[in-house]
This record gives structure tokens, sequence and C-alpha cells, in this order.
């Protein structure tokens, strides 16, 4: 034999050995994070202890039975939580339904820091926080949480069907979950809000409530007014502002025998004007029927376009 032949064969025979070890020893670390930090939580088929989830709409754990829920352990402070944060989000963000909920249980201590953290992070789903350290809280004792990350999938029946602290294994689950086993009564599905008798009730009440502008009417001018608000858990209407504002008829001989300078000034007064009318119209309307998530009434933004169009049997608005 060759002994160069030989000696290279050797050399790969013993880099082979070599990354075949790290593979092997990086194997066994990644499967030991669970067994080093998992080993206090729930097992397999255990039923999760209930909680309340949501005290405004007293909302317990146990009221999510019929859907998946995603329990995810966390705190601001906690660097290894911030690291998987991106994770966790796009997680959610692919995953979740009315059929699977995220439950964010944070130990954080700060309640400023803790929500100025959700808000920056994008977390969507449902914010629980005991305003305790880890050590202290119910939830931590009962789940049986000494490490964070730590994250659980419970089934349709409220058992646990995955603890660990890996979000990969999450990730995992997720993907096989049986959906054909989801059953959500109908009182706590999904469900946008709603102005009172619809949206043909609305389309009525814009139209016997907006004031056309004057100066408008006079110039023949019409246009879009798109306005954005919350709708509150309890109904209520608030911030309510304009994203969008623009003329969308200005060809009429009033508007058209003005100069060029005084044509800009009339179109930016109205402008004007019809923003004003539509934060005010909207800022008045009788409560709506709140959003549903997760069978938990949420505050939900909504996008209303208002046309301003003139009919000179009367308005016409919607």
């Amino acid at each position: 034999m060759n002994r160069n032949f030989k000696f290279h064969t050797q050399s790969f025979l013993r880099l082979a050995l070599l990354i075949g070890c790290f593979a092997f020893w990086t194997s066994i670390h990644a499967q030991d994070l669970d067994s080093l930090y998992a080993q206090s939580m729930l097992h397999h088929g255990t039923e999760a202890p209930d909680f309340m989830v949501d005290s405004l709409s007293n909302t317990h754990l146990k009221d999510m039975r019929g859907r998946y829920v995603v329990l995810h352990f966390w705190a601001s402070w906690c660097p290894d939580c911030r690291k998987d944060m991106p994770e966790i989000v796009k997680l959610e963000e692919e995953n979740v339904s009315d059929s699977l909920v995220f439950i964010h249980i944070s130990y954080d201590a700060d309640r400023e820091k803790w929500w100025n953290y959700v808000t920056e992070s994008g977390m969507q789903g449902l914010q629980f926080c005991e305003m305790k350290k880890m050590k202290e809280s119910l939830t931590a004792q009962a789940f049986g949480i000494q490490w964070i990350p730590s994250m659980y999938v419970l089934n349709t029946e409220g058992k646990v069907i995955l603890a660990t602290v890996e979000i990969e294994k999450l990730r995992q689950r997720l993907t096989h979950l049986d959906y054909s086993r989801v059953r959500i009564p109908r009182s706590r599905r999904a469900a946008e809000p709603t102005f009172p008798g619809g949206d043909n009730a609305m389309i009525r009440y814009l139209a016997n409530n907006i004031h056309y502008p004057r100066t408008a009417s006079n110039y023949g001018l019409e246009g879009q007014t798109v306005v954005k608000f919350l709708v509150n858990t309890d109904g209520t209407i608030s911030d309510v502002r304009v994203v969008a504002n623009r003329i969308t008829v200005e060809d009429r001989k009033p508007f058209q025998r003005l100069a060029g300078d005084e044509k800009k000034r009339t179109r930016e007064k109205v402008l004007g004007l019809f923003a004003e009318e539509a934060i005010r119209v909207v800022s008045s309307m009788p409560k709506w029927k709140a959003g549903v998530r997760n069978g938990i009434p949420m505050k939900v933004e909504y996008e209303l376009p208002i046309n301003f169009k003139i009919n000179y049997g009367g308005n016409v608005t919607g």
C-alpha cells in the first residue's frame, strides 16, 4: 500500500472520529438541557393546575379547555428569555389561532419594565404576571418552574403533552398538533368587535350624524378619511386618530375657478375639516360589542373608512 495513501486514510479516520465525537457530545449536551433544568416540571399526562389568566373577565386556565395552550414562563430580566424571545414571537405568529392560545407568564416584579418589554418585543398572546419574584410565585410552585424560559404545551383536555426548556422542542411539538380534537364552545369563540346592530346600522349612524363641512359643500369637494380606534373590553371607543385623508372629487366648477394658491389653501382646510368631523362622529359612537380572543374580551384596533360624498338630496357617507 502507498504510504501517503495510508497516512491520509489514517488522518481522515481521526478527523471523522473527532467530528463524530463532537456531534455526539453536542447532541448529548442539547438533550441534557431538559434533564438538567426541567426535572421538576410536570410530567406528560398531568392535568395542569388552574389559575386565573385574566382577572377583568374572571377567566381561568380551565376555561381554555377545548383548545391547545402554550404556557411560556419568562422574565424581562432573564438573558436566555430575551435570546429566545424573537423565536417565541415568530412561533406565535406562525401558529396562533382560536385553536391555539399562547399565555406568557412573567416573573417580573416591576410592572413598567415588564409591560415595556411586552410591547417592544411584539408579544401577542395573553399576558400574566403576579408581580412577584419567581421563587415567591404561586405559578412557579404549581408548575415546578426552576429555570426560565420554560414551556408547556397542554392538550385540549388541559393535560401536559410537552414540558421543556428547549424552544426547538416546542417548535417540533407544535407541528404535530391534531386540530381535529379542538372543541370550542360557541360563547368562547373568537369574534371581531361589532357596532350595535351590525354594519348596516353603523352606515345609518354615520349618514345621520356626520355634518358635511360647509366649505367642502360650497366648493363641491368630496373625500375619504380613514380612522383607526380602539374598541375596549367594555365596548367603549378610545384612541381615535386619522391614518389617511384625501380629496377624491375636486373637478366641480366652484373649486376649479379658484386660483392656484387659493386652491391649495382650500384643499388643506377641507382635509382638516374632514378629519375633525370623522374623529368627532366616531368618538360619539354608542358602545360596541367587544371583540373576543381566546374566549376573553380584548381591546381590538379597528379601521374605518368614512366617505364624504355630496348627495344633494342628503349626505351619503359610509
